[in-house]
């Protein structure tokens, strides 16, 4: 038996570091340990000849493909259309977050034979090594022209992700590694429940390697001479045990590395044991500088407690990034101002910080989206239309919709150290008047606005030409990989 998996192409800036595609590299690892034959393509490297190509040796029976909301549903799309046109018996398996959401709207398209809901290891194998389709939890599927959900498929436990690992045999590691930096995770899940996330609906508590199965890890990508980690987990902190082991690796080993921590779980004594044992960097999913949102939002979090982080990690030393959200159903232009304000506030608390603030888009199943709904919120009613969805896009039933993308736009540039950079020209063109807006918050729309995305855009194609080109986000700069 084979299968093939591939990751569609995302729309991302062409310098930054591509993370692996985990979601079907750790699906392959839990196949081949079954004997199956898994071939993995990463379409945002691999090209569509090599992809038939590969389809024409194998000759699957099934072929999965793994879906985020947004840009991806469009290529994901344009790579099954393609798929069936050169074959037609060959079943196109859709899985990860997008058609776990919605599986039914999903397979409403002509071009989706199967979804994978939730963690597709072990359903994708039942799957493909020809169990009965009825008998699959975690599966929908056509039949008769009605769409069939299966049984939730219950979550990987602890010990079975700790049988997990990662198959870099099926994939270049290179094309994931510049300056020496790698991004990477270590657990699922988080266990918080924040209304806007999807880990609230798929029940997706967290679950981690153990240290040792780190450090096993670790050990691997070592051999392909990386020295800076950033850890993609979405709360790597959770396991205070585990991360007391993995400070003591990190020493010996002198690895940089950065991680997202909650600001109610940031001390001095953490941030002290975290800057001695390698973390220079610590991202922080804070949202909001209005309580009332943050409550909407269920944070569990203060005012306070966001406060404090800065005022941590200027004195500790540890670059903070701050990740902030506007657009969220009930909040007024009272709370809006909170948030620019506090923003504000932190910067100058901590003047070597990043930020960046993105618009909520309300997703089905999430604890915000009723809410967003009796706001007048108008979900997409088929596949084309979430391919559009973009956090930098108000949706249509919110008011100011240019003001908030306005506000968005100019904290890209002016939220981000790499715009300081001056041996780039054209950053100081679209700095200055976005340093003015963000200063007198002017956030009408304006020339600059078209300006500041004609310059994005063209900054864009001209860098992702050059391969020696690359975004390091230890010292958020664009530096020349050529000699690495």
């Amino acid at each position: 038996m084979n299968t093939v998996l591939i990751y569609p192409q995302l729309e991302f800036m062409g310098t930054q570091l591509a993370t692996p595609p985990y979601s079907i590299l750790f699906i392959a690892d839990y196949l081949r340990k079954r004997n199956i034959d898994v071939k993995t393509l990463d379409l945002r490297f691999d090209k569509i000849n090599r992809v038939l190509s590969i389809i024409y040796e194998t000759a699957p029976e099934y072929i999965g493909i793994s879906v985020m909301t947004g840009p991806q549903i469009y290529h994901a799309l344009k790579i099954s259309k393609i798929i069936k046109k050169e074959f037609k018996d060959i079943k196109i398996v859709w899985g990860g977050v997008h058609p776990t959401i919605l599986p039914g709207q999903t397979l409403q398209n002509q071009l989706i034979d199967f979804v994978i809901r939730g963690e597709g290891e072990f359903s994708y194998f039942e799957l493909v090594s020809g169990k009965k389709k009825s008998q699959i939890n975690g599966l929908s599927y056509k039949k008769n022209n009605k769409i069939i959900h299966n049984p939730n498929r219950e979550l990987l436990d602890s010990a079975e992700l700790n049988k997990l690992c990662i198959p870099w045999d099926l994939v270049n590691p290179m094309r994931y590694i510049k300056n020496n930096t790698l991004n990477l995770i270590t657990s699922r899940g988080c266990p918080f429940k924040c209304s806007f996330c999807y880990n609230t609906f798929l029940n997706n508590y967290w679950r981690g390697w153990t240290a040792e199965k780190c450090i096993q890890e670790f050990n691997r990508v070592l051999n392909f001479d990386i020295q800076k980690i950033n850890f993609y987990d979405d709360n790597f902190f959770a396991n205070s045990e585990r991360i007391k082991i993995l400070f003591k690796y990190f020493k010996n080993k002198s690895l940089e590395w950065k991680a997202e921590l909650r600001v109610d779980k940031l001390t001095y004594s953490l941030a002290k044991e975290a800057k001695k044992h390698g973390c220079s960097q610590m991202f922080f999913g804070v949202e909001s500088g209005s309580q009332k949102i943050l409550n909407i939002l269920n944070k569990k979090i203060s005012l306070e407690d966001i406060i404090r982080s800065a005022k941590i990690t200027k004195d500790i030393n540890i670059i903070a990034d701050y990740s902030w959200m506007i657009g969220i159903p009930d909040e007024t232009k009272e709370d809006l101002q909170k948030t620019i304000t506090l923003i504000k506030k932190i910067k100058k608390i901590n003047p070597d910080c990043d930020f960046s603030i993105k618009i909520l888009f309300p997703y089905p199943k999430t604890l915000i989206y009723e809410r967003a709904i009796k706001s007048g919120f108008k979900p997409p009613t088929n596949l084309y239309s979430w391919s559009k969805i973009r956090r930098q896009r108000a949706p249509n039933y919110l008011k100011h919709r240019n003001q908030l993308e306005m506000i968005t736009l100019i904290s890209s540039i002016v939220g981000k150290k790499i715009f300081t950079q001056k041996k780039i020209p054209i950053f100081k063109l679209i700095r200055s008047p976005a340093y003015l807006r963000w200063k007198k918050e002017i956030f009408r729309a304006g020339y600059e606005n078209v300006f500041f995305k004609l310059s994005q855009k063209f900054f864009e194609k001209i860098i992702s030409k050059h391969d020696s080109n690359h975004y390091d986000p230890f010292s958020r700069k664009i530096i020349s990989t050529r000699n690495n």
